[in-house]
């Protein structure tokens, strides 16, 4: 091996013309990455529609989905200090980010979120049915079972919305809210694995080891990566520089071990190592034989993200790229700081390199593959001469590309990592069926804490909130929702109006004439209990049964028949019931006023009651009837 000399580099350009049209996608790539993907996790690419497995250090994009199955777990981060981890079947839809806010859609599963953003920066997270925003630092859980969004907040606060008001959420606390619009509002629940788990991992990421002091203060949040996979030591004439000590092939260099994805109208790469996306997308490496590779951070005031700091060849067949070292020129569509040349409005073919390349003369430094490899992202051996000759190339400043290598894109070109999803591991119909463009039209995004998530225009009211004194688990609610109404669970409600301050209709037909029956053997239909829907008459039964009048509307009385008038409930003073067909078996009314049973979503269920009961209804029914007889 032989050691570096150092070398600066120059470039002449002439002429003007704009290749490619400006595009603002890839400088905010380095917004957000994917920290940890552990299992067959799922990104839905926003350029493409299509999912496909996910890389660590995969940059996230605007309209980009994340699916998380069964017996898996996800974390991504964004440059201001936040971390979202996925708990197993979750979605999470990526709506929004800039320079100071992060909008996300959670349809359902469980996250974490450590947010160390400062408070000028809003993290929103909506649900199908809440919105919970962050201002400032806070630790906080959000669960999104069938038919609720819970949030347990461990540090901080967070507001919490939903179309009856809005509310703070502060450390200690846990609010759900559920189909019915109002909050009930409880301590925490005892920690689960998936808390516990959470937290050791916070416990990595705030610890400040040694790289905290050596990174400039833009890359402060990566700390740990450094931390937990190599070493700093002093380099003369660079300074203190980070050398990775955790690799994970034999063969590696920089730029090595991953791909280059097509995202944002340029290569972007993706290092598959764990550390793999601070040392990448900001400084320089370089090599001395005592040391090895070691990174030299940007200097303080320089830090620029970029697709890739490389240099390119390309020849034939194949593709080459090779690590900058400081100093030395990067050729990019847009600004990147110092050592950088914008050539967004150029003729690149008229761009003249003058770099030396000091990395070259490195052994195994320049990693070539050839155009398949490039764009499908599955390997190929290269013969051993065409790497030689493309270390010629480059030494020689032929076939130099300026820019990325001019290759157009495939739909595999997109994709991470090539690798197989299980079938039963692929995102359900009703994920699939998400429309992000539809979430963003219909979910704003509100930085300001004062304003409404849910109606922007108006000024946010209070949530209506129930205090409880046990907590319960997302499951023990929603099996207690199914087993009661909303009302008896505490809800303040509304009394019902008193049966006779309402008008009666008659028996049969509310709101229509009534036909007395002719023979002494039919039955009256007894009437309508009021908020249920009426069952149909059975087939063959002589008199048709109407449906009942609309709430509300006043009812007309029925008819005289030959001057004999019909007597009502309301004038009998008990509400009657239809004498049962033979063999049929009877609905059953309210008896003495007892409250029914309601279950939401199957309709009213009654308490069955006694012999006794049915006796003394049997008994007032023949009485009535009698009377009846006796009017005709």
């Amino acid at each position: 091996m032989k050691a570096c000399t150092k070398g600066f580099g120059s470039i002449f350009i002439v002429g003007a013309l704009l290749l490619f049209p400006p595009d603002s996608g890839a400088g905010s790539l380095g917004s957000m990455r994917v920290r940890l993907a552990q299992g067959d996790v799922q990104v839905k690419i926003a350029e493409t529609g299509d999912w496909a497995p996910v890389s660590v250090n995969m940059p996230l994009a605007e309209g980009d989905e994340l699916w998380v199955p069964e017996g898996s777990h996800a974390a991504i981060q964004t440059n201001s200090g936040s971390h979202v981890r996925l708990g197993a079947y979750t979605a999470l839809q990526v709506l929004r980010m800039d320079r100071d806010s992060y909008q996300f859609h959670l349809a359902q599963g469980d996250v974490y979120v450590l947010n160390r953003a400062p408070r000028r920066i809003a993290l929103q997270f909506d649900t199908p049915d809440a919105s919970i925003r962050a201002f400032g630092k806070s630790t906080f859980r959000i669960e999104v079972p069938e038919g609720e969004t819970a949030v347990s907040v461990f540090m901080g606060s967070v507001l919490m919305e939903n179309g009856g008001g809005m509310t703070t959420v502060r450390a200690g606390s846990m609010l759900a809210v559920g189909p019915d619009g109002y909050g009930e509002l409880s301590p925490l629940l005892p920690a689960d694995d998936w808390r516990r788990w959470n937290a050791q991992q916070d416990r990595v990421i705030l610890a400040r080891g040694n790289s905290y002091g050596y990174l400039p203060e833009e890359l402060r949040v990566y700390s740990s990566d450094f931390d937990e996979s190599g070493r700093w030591v002093n380099v003369p004439g660079y300074g203190y520089c980070w050398t990775p000590t955790v690799v994970v092939v034999s063969d590696w260099a920089p730029y090595r071990h991953g791909r280059w994805v097509w995202r944002g109208g340029d290569y972007v790469w993706i290092g598959y190592e764990p550390w793999g996306w601070a040392p990448y997308h900001y400084g320089r490496w370089a090599f001395v034989v005592n040391i090895g590779w070691f990174w030299v951070p940007p200097a303080r005031g320089d830090v620029y993200w970029a697709p890739g700091y490389v240099g390119w060849v390309r020849t034939g067949d194949h593709v080459a790229w090779v690590p900058l070292a400081p100093r030395e020129t990067y050729y990019g569509r847009g600004n990147y700081g110092r050592y950088s040349t914008n050539i967004t409005n150029v003729n690149i073919n008229q761009v003249h390199v003058t770099n030396v390349y000091r990395n070259v003369n490195v052994f195994n430094s320049v990693t070539v593959v050839n155009q398949t490899t490039f764009v499908t992202g599955r390997p190929s051996s290269v013969d051993r001469n065409v790497v030689v000759n493309v270390r010629e190339d480059f030494a020689r400043r032929r076939n130099i590309v300026v820019g990325n290598p001019q290759i157009q894109p495939a739909r595999t070109s997109y994709i991470p990592v090539d690798r197989s999803i299980p079938e039963a591991k692929r995102p359900p119909a009703a994920v699939r069926r998400i429309d992000v463009k539809e979430l963003r039209q219909s979910r704003p995004q509100v930085k300001e804490p004062d304003r409404s998530a849910i109606r922007p225009q108006e000024k946010p009211r209070p949530m209506e909130v129930k205090k409880v004194e046990k907590p319960m688990s997302s499951s023990e609610r929603i099996k207690e929702r199914q087993q009661a109404a909303p009302a008896e669970r505490g809800r303040p409600q509304q009394a019902a109006p008193p049966e006779k301050a309402r008008p009666k209709a008659e028996p049969v037909e509310r709101g229509k004439p009534q036909m007395v029956p002719a023979e002494k053997d039919k039955r009256k239909a007894a009437p309508a209990e009021r908020g249920r829907p009426q069952q149909a008459a059975p087939p063959g039964k002589a008199t048709p049964q109407a449906a009942p009048a609309e709430r509300g509307r006043p009812q007309q009385a029925a008819p005289p028949e030959k001057a004999i008038p019909q007597p009502t409930p309301a004038e009998r003073g008990t509400p009657q019931e239809a004498p049962a067909e033979k063999g049929k078996r009877k609905e059953a009314t309210p008896v003495n006023g007892k409250q029914k049973d309601s279950v939401p979503g199957n309709g009213s269920r009654e308490k069955p009651r006694g012999g006794t009961e049915r006796e003394e209804e049997k008994d007032h029914r023949q009485s009535q009837w009698g009377r009846t007889e006796g009017l005709r």
